[in-house]
């Protein structure tokens, strides 16, 4: 209970940095490369599925990690991931007969995802009171070239490059923590994906879940905030 006299102390005060998942979170992956890649197949008259090419690329991501975080293959970052990945892919939709610059030009749509509408008025708000940073499984490349793109307003860039291991691998987190030089309890970690920020939860940090139409649909856990989307994060905040 407040002393008489004093109003209840803001919860939100003591926060000091916000931390944001990218790839579904702040970016809206499947529009922004479907896009891209229709662009890419108008250009070169080539007919495809281009929307199911995107999400069965991107449905792809988490077996492409994994042996990468549990050690049983060598370090390979986002962007040789993805190209593996899309190579496998390219004979299901007919476009095996790709050149190699075509494929490199396809995967550079990564560097390139474009904010879903309610990001940047939100972060530009949050900027103004909180540190933020993509902590993400992409690579540092990756992120401050969607940041270029974008405009999104990051302190500094997080990159799985830097710590060699993807979410949610437990030293990630705690590396993080140690580079943007915040207390645990201090930190938000944002995200529309439960294993983020169960992960980021059991670190210490502080969690907010964002609805997102491409991600998980629903929060599995308690969370410290629940947001229809970055907008209505950033007034919980206090932004």
């Amino acid at each position: 209970m407040s002393s008489a006299g004093h109003p209840p102390q803001d919860p939100n005060t003591a926060l000091e940095a916000l931390l944001f998942d990218v790839f579904g979170t702040v970016t809206d992956w499947k529009r922004s490369i479907t896009r891209r890649c229709e662009r890419f197949g108008a250009e070169h008259k080539l007919s495809a599925d281009w929307e199911a090419l995107t999400v069965e690329w991107r449905s792809r991501y988490k077996p492409a990690i994994e042996p990468v975080r549990e050690n049983k293959r060598p370090w390979a970052d986002f962007e040789q991931l993805h190209r593996e990945e899309l190579d496998a892919l390219l004979p299901k939709f007919g476009l095996d007969a790709l050149s190699n610059d075509d494929r490199q030009l396809l995967v550079h749509g990564w560097h390139r995802t474009e904010p879903w509408p309610d990001a940047l008025p939100a972060l530009g708000r949050l900027a103004k009171r909180y540190i933020l940073a993509p902590l993400s499984n992409g690579t540092v490349r990756q992120l401050t070239d969607t940041a270029k793109h974008s405009g999104l307003p990051w302190d500094l860039i997080l990159g799985a490059d830097i710590f060699r291991t993807y979410k949610p691998a437990p030293r990630l987190y705690e590396a993080a923590l140690a580079l943007v030089g915040s207390p645990a309890d201090r930190v938000v970690m944002v995200a529309a994906h439960n294993e983020d920020l169960q992960a980021a939860k059991r670190a210490g940090m502080r969690t907010a879940f964002l609805y997102r139409e491409t991600e998980d649909p629903d929060p599995e856990a308690e969370y410290d905030y629940t947001a229809r989307d970055l907008v209505d994060l950033a007034e919980q905040l206090g932004a």
